[in-house]
């Protein structure tokens, strides 16, 4: 942040605006705080130095008159430099917390505000079904979230995902749907697809079902999908790629099933342990990378454990409450 702005603010000229600025920049680090100080404590030794000098130039003139109240005198120049140090450091003091009492208050009511329009559905561990304002229809997955506003905007209907969930969205060519989905943006007018964006999965996944999607990546132009196409977005490698699948069997997850094709061990973990609500331990990184094959048709997780076992080269066993695949 400028000098000139830290200044202003200590001589209390500031704008609200200016303030609230300079207050975000003092807490942004420790060190900010020392170069605030600092200045801070420049401008009152230039202060103080202002004051010795008018005192002295006016002690100078009229020394002859107040000879006599010589002691006195000293004691009001050494009161009045005091005296003004005090009242600007505690004015600093009292603008600072006064400033963030302020800013605390108006963070409380943005937020309430922030409640009182949108709606937040979460399921931790049961799938949830959403009806939004528009009649679209939405099914969340397990340790799934979707924010959505309680009223869609007039050119526009908007929401956020975090984790997976199922759209069929009713059609409405005057306004498009956007579903925000980490760092995609993917736009529809009526169809249905299935989005699987969790924040520690490594990719972003969007498989159509039904009519048309386009995906949006910053500035990048849009890929269209087309039915049983899903797109998978490396979240490292900022890249993504087009396969054809069965969309049936992505979207098995809404009738209890589990279905995999050629999917890394890793992957079917992640989606075991949050169906199941258990963890894994692997015994070494290349079994992460083993693909499996298979269908769990709403198996209990020991009926999935004992058909893992038997359909691939990984034993299992149970220590801890924790479950440790190896290899054969």
């Amino acid at each position: 942040m400028q000098e000139k702005y830290i200044i202003k603010y200590i001589e209390g000229k500031s704008t609200l605006s200016e303030k609230k600025k300079v207050l975000e920049w003092i807490r942004e680090s420790e060190s900010n705080q020392n170069k605030f100080n600092f200045l801070k404590a420049k401008y009152i030794g230039q202060a103080l130095k202002e004051i010795k000098n008018n005192n002295n130039e006016s002690h100078y003139i009229n020394f002859s008159k107040k000879i006599k109240n010589k002691k006195r005198y000293v004691f009001s120049s050494v009161g009045v430099a005091v005296l003004f140090l005090s009242v600007l450091l505690f004015w600093n003091y009292q603008e600072i917390n006064n400033n963030s009492y302020v800013n605390s208050k108006e963070l409380i009511k943005d937020k309430e505000e922030e409640k009182d329009l949108f709606n937040e559905i979460t399921s931790n561990s049961n799938e949830q079904e959403v009806i939004l304002p528009d009649g679209s229809i939405i099914s969340l997955n397990i340790d799934s979230k979707l924010i959505y506003p309680k009223k869609f905007k007039d050119t526009i209907r908007e929401v956020t995902l975090i984790g997976e969930a199922f759209f069929d969205i009713k059609r409405n060519v005057n306004k498009p749907f956007i579903v925000n989905a980490n760092e995609l943006k993917i736009r529809v007018l009526g169809t249905s697809f299935n989005v699987k964006s969790y924040e520690k999965d490594s990719k972003i996944e969007t498989t159509l079902v039904t009519g048309k999607v386009e995906l949006i990546k910053d500035k990048d132009t849009p890929i269209v999908l087309t039915p049983s196409q899903k797109a998978v977005f490396n979240k490292a490698e900022k890249k993504m790629k087009i396969e054809e699948v069965n969309s049936s069997d992505v979207i098995a997850w809404r009738e209890g099933k589990l279905i995999f094709n050629k999917t890394s061990l890793k992957d079917v973990i992640k989606d075991l342990e949050r169906k199941y609500q258990v963890q894994f331990v692997v015994s070494s990184e290349s079994l992460l990378e083993y693909e499996y094959t298979g269908t769990f048709d709403n198996l209990k997780i020991k009926e999935v454990l004992d058909l893992l076992s038997i359909s691939s080269p990984i034993k299992y066993s149970i220590k801890n409450e924790k479950i440790i695949l190896k290899m054969k």
